[in-house]
Formats: structure tokens, C-alpha cells, sequence
């Protein structure tokens, strides 16, 4: 097996099956339909809509693993009139109640609201959890289904579908370039390597969606394969940027408006919400870490490249297994 045809195997082994997918989405709508009613009966809120959200409605999830659980989010759209800020404890505890009403028979610990929104946990078939986050209506940041979202560091302006867009339309633009490399399918690759490391130093998948496209639109879209694209994002990160200026894009909003923090170590911002860094939470140290992780990856697949040239392709794939772990190797053979 080719180290292309590796990577071939490898992006789809840790995309979630049909099956999985298949069952979340039964799962999903399930919930989805008896909210309305639910809500709609019970008149105190008025739920307009219910969005699918994060990397399942991006199309960038990960199978489960140990490292990578197996999530769905939602963001549930209520009239911005009917909801302040201070209600927000009130709401979370009423999806809750709604939530509960339509599982009776599971267990108190597996529907809890916390910060950010209402959890439920399916423990037994797909292992799914389901995050419903409430989103009050509006129109601020002039995008589609723009609101309020709840954070552990109180409410922030979002949209659900500018930020699916973001992925999917640099995935559409991917879809142009010959070759098997698709944005999204990129993404995955990259939140694959970054749940490897230590858990003081994992980000985010809106972290990794970002910075994947701020590596990818520095060179000018993806390459025509899998080992060049995935090095060039390892090169932006170690050694082109180094995460030492900001990333801003302008996809909904000027970036020359933007107004960045002169305190923030990191500065990812937000493509929806300018006034969000998506990298709030690093450090200097932090960032010197991830840097210093990045470089290693680039030189482990710089190396692999030339065995690979030289047709010692063994080897390559031992290499590849520092960068992605053992599954690249254990996947792809299951799949070959």
C-alpha cells in the first residue's frame, strides 16, 4: 500500500461510519421534533428554530476514541424578545425539563444543564452525547442566524451557519483542485494530531478549523496531496507564523476594523464574532509548546517524504505513526 493510499484509508477511518451517522441523525431528529412540541405546548419560551452545529454539521468529526468523543450540537434558536441575559439559568433549566420529559427512563446523570447548554448521553450503541445550546435571535453581527450563545465566560454573539459555512465553503473551493485533499478532510487530520498531545496544550476544533485555513489560504488553497497539505499546516504553524501575529479572516466582517487584544498571547479571531479570540486561553508557554509540537510534526513528515522517495515506504509509515499515533497504521490496514 502506497502512503497515498494510506491517507485515503486513513481520512475515512476517522470519520464516524454511515452506520454512526446514520444513528446520530435518527437520534437527532428524534429529539429535535418532540422539542418543538414539547415547547411549543408548554408556551413560557418560543423556540423558533433548531440549527445543527460544531464539527458533526461541519462534516470535520472524529470517530470516538479516548481521545475524541463522540458529540452532536445543537443550537436551539429562541425570540431574542422574550429572553435576557439574566434568564439564562432559567432557560437551560427548562431544556433540561423539556429533555427529560422526552427520555423518562434514563438517568438523572445522563441529562444535565451546564454552562453552555443541556447534555444528554446515550451510554449504550453509538456512545453519542447531544449538547443543546440555547441561542437567543439576533441581528448584530448582520449574518444569518446570528444570536447569543452561552460560554463559560458568559453570553457571545455567534452564528451557527456562518460558522458551518466558514469549513464548508473552503471544502467546495478544495472540491476544485485535482487531488484527493478536501478542506474538511483536512481539518479532521489536524484535530487528530492535536487531540494527541497533552491535554493542557489541546485546542479547540474552532481552533483547528482556523488555523487550517489560515495555513491553507497562505499557500493559496490545498495541495494535490494529502502528505504536502497536512506538512504545509505543521510549516505555518512552526515556522511561517508561529502564532506570533494575528489571524483574522474577512469572511463576514473587515479585518482592517478589527480591533485585536494587546494582551492575548495568541490571537485567532473569531470568523463570525471579531470581538472573539478563539485562542484566548494559551500562553506564552502555551504557544511555545504547540509551536515546538508543530516543528517536531514538520520535520517527522518532511523525513517521511524523503523514505517515501526512496521507496521505503515501511519506514515512512513508521514515521507518520509518531505524527498520527498507531492508528494510521492499525486503521488502514483494517481498511485495505
Amino acid at each position: 500500500m502506497t502512503i497515498r493510499q494510506r491517507f485515503d484509508s486513513f481520512t475515512k477511518a476517522i470519520r464516524p461510519d454511515d452506520d454512526t451517522i446514520s444513528e446520530a441523525r435518527r437520534q437527532v431528529e428524534y429529539l429535535e421534533k418532540n422539542l418543538h412540541d414539547l415547547i411549543n405546548d408548554d408556551g413560557s419560551f418560543t423556540l423558533v428554530k433548531i440549527l445543527r452545529a460544531g464539527s458533526n454539521a461541519k462534516h470535520t468529526s472524529l470517530i470516538r476514541t479516548s481521545d475524541n468523543a463522540w458529540d452532536v450540537d445543537l443550537g436551539a434558536y429562541f425570540e431574542g424578545e422574550e429572553v435576557a441575559e439574566d434568564e439564562l439559568d432559567e432557560l437551560l433549566s427548562f431544556l433540561e425539563t423539556q429533555i427529560r420529559d422526552i427520555y423518562p427512563q434514563k438517568d438523572a446523570d445522563d441529562i444535565q444543564a451546564e454552562r453552555s447548554a443541556v447534555r444528554l448521553v446515550f451510554r449504550t450503541g453509538i456512545q453519542l452525547n447531544i449538547d443543546v445550546a440555547p441561542i437567543i435571535y439576533d441581528d448584530a453581527l448582520h449574518v444569518e442566524n446570528g444570536g447569543w450563545i452561552p460560554r463559560q465566560d458568559g453570553w457571545r454573539l455567534t452564528s451557527v451557519t456562518a460558522h458551518n459555512q466558514f469549513v464548508s465553503s473552503r471544502s467546495a473551493d478544495s472540491a476544485t483542485i485535482s487531488g484527493p485533499v478536501k478542506f474538511n478532510k483536512l481539518v479532521r487530520l489536524v484535530k487528530w494530531w492535536n487531540n494527541r498531545l497533552a491535554d493542557d496544550l489541546k485546542m479547540p476544533s474552532i481552533f483547528c478549523d482556523h488555523i487550517t485555513a489560515a495555513a491553507i489560504e497562505s499557500i493559496g488553497g490545498v495541495t494535490d496531496q494529502w502528505q504536502t497539505s497536512i506538512r504545509e499546516v505543521f510549516r505555518f504553524i512552526a515556522q511561517t507564523h508561529r502564532l506570533v501575529s494575528p489571524i483574522v479572516f474577512d469572511d463576514y466582517y473587515d479585518s482592517e476594523d478589527v480591533v485585536v487584544p494587546s494582551t492575548d498571547a495568541v490571537v485567532v479571531m473569531d470568523v463570525v464574532n471579531p470581538e472573539n479570540n478563539v485562542a484566548a486561553a494559551m500562553s506564552y508557554a502555551d504557544r511555545d509548546a504547540y509551536v515546538a509540537a508543530a516543528q517536531i510534526a514538520y520535520d517527522t513528515a518532511s523525513y517521511a517524504r524523503s523514505l517515501e522517495i526512496d521507496d521505503e515506504i515501511e519506514e515512512a509509515v513508521d514515521l507518520w505513526c509518531e505524527v498520527f499515533g498507531d492508528a494510521f497504521r492499525e486503521l488502514t490496514e483494517k481498511t485495505a
